[in-house]
């Protein structure tokens, strides 16, 4: 299962990934193909972590994010 975290801006995205990586997730930036309204810049994160809980450690490190797929 994939994780797939869309972040506003790449500099969200850029914070995201390092809160991630402190915790101990390993996360790769990718840009959406077709980014629709309110995507943003379209950047996103995807991580192959099982761990539900990626949404919850970045919100509470103060990290805005647009919404969360998995897949």
């Amino acid at each position: 299962m994939s994780i797939y975290i869309k972040a506003g801006s790449v500099t969200n995205a850029q914070r995201a990934r390092a809160v991630l990586m402190k915790n101990g997730i390993k996360a790769y930036m990718q840009r959406l193909e077709n980014p629709g309204p309110g995507d943003g810049c379209g950047y996103v994160l995807k991580t192959e972590e099982r761990n539900k809980d990626v949404a919850q450690i970045l919100e509470e490190s103060g990290v805005r994010i647009l919404g969360v797929d998995y897949r």
